[in-house]
């Protein structure tokens, strides 16, 4: 039995600051990670189980997910887009995501592998994509119009389908994939790639949810169904840009395998707090 004094409290959050929340375990370590289809677009790295889980605000306000056997119901901030907790509906046991606790490094702990099954087993089913994606974009910008550059077709989507999008890009080793540590992107564990926004054409986009952070002109844009984060929309009209989240993107596409640059994007973002 664990003594007391191996116990320690953890504060933690949602971005936004809806959902707030305090767990009691032992000193973290490691973290839990699966590679099933939600928790790999989400990124999510669990504590589990979540000992001691007391929530200060937000209870009732968290929106939720379940897919595959739906014995595990994932829930998310409908404003912000974190992802908090995972419960297990027939045990009751919760996980709660470690990348949203405050004063830890969640990419300094050591990551074992949730052993539900083996790697990119669903939890419960496989996983089916959408069945049709939006026709590819055939408006001509600065990279489309380049006489000929090698384009590839790739399809992405959130997790429940209600957003799917086509991009008509250069080939990705020969984009710039950036992993900004920035307390929203951290959180969120996107991975970007910044195509025109003309490149891209979408179903569902009147189901994404834009959250501001830094700029007003920039929306951190997430499924209001699933929680799954799939792009930063630009507000700016004279602006053709649409950074992509590549944890949506099918078409054999997997970010393990990608050349991804780490962008100190924490510098900018000293004026972060949850009151």
């Amino acid at each position: 039995m664990e003594s007391s004094s191996e116990i320690k409290e953890y504060k933690g959050n949602c971005h936004c600051g809806l959902f707030k929340f305090t767990i009691s375990v032992s000193e973290l370590k490691s973290v839990q990670v699966c590679d099933c289809s939600y928790c790999y677009r989400k990124a999510c790295q669990w504590v589990f189980p979540a000992l001691n889980l007391q929530i200060q605000s937000g209870e009732n306000e968290l929106s939720t997910y379940k897919f595959g056997r739906k014995e595990m119901i994932h829930s998310f901030c409908p404003k912000c887009g974190s992802t908090i907790i995972a419960k297990h509906l027939p045990s009751g046991e919760e996980s709660i995501n470690a990348r949203l606790l405050q004063s830890v490094n969640s990419s300094l702990l050591e990551k074992t592998k949730y052993e539900e099954g083996p790697s990119g087993e669903e939890y419960g089913s496989g996983y089916a994509p959408p069945s049709t994606y939006p026709a590819p974009s055939t408006i001509k910008n600065v990279e489309t119009s380049v006489e000929g550059a090698k384009l590839e077709t790739f399809n992405g989507n959130c997790h429940c389908g209600a957003v799917a999008y086509t991009l008509i890009s250069k080939p990705l080793n020969e984009r710039t994939i950036i992993s900004c540590n920035c307390s929203l992107c951290h959180r969120n564990g996107e991975i970007y790639i910044y195509p025109p926004a003309s490149s891209v054409t979408f179903i569902g986009k009147e189901n994404l949810i834009g959250y501001p952070f830094l700029s007003p002109d920039s929306l951190h844009s997430f499924c209001k169904v699933c929680g799954t984060s799939v792009c930063v929309q630009a507000l700016k009209e004279d602006e053709d840009l649409l950074p992509l989240n590549l944890r949506t993107m099918m078409s054999g596409v997997n970010v393990k395998d990608l050349n991804i640059t780490e962008y100190d994007g924490a510098k900018n973002d000293p004026q972060y707090v949850v009151s």
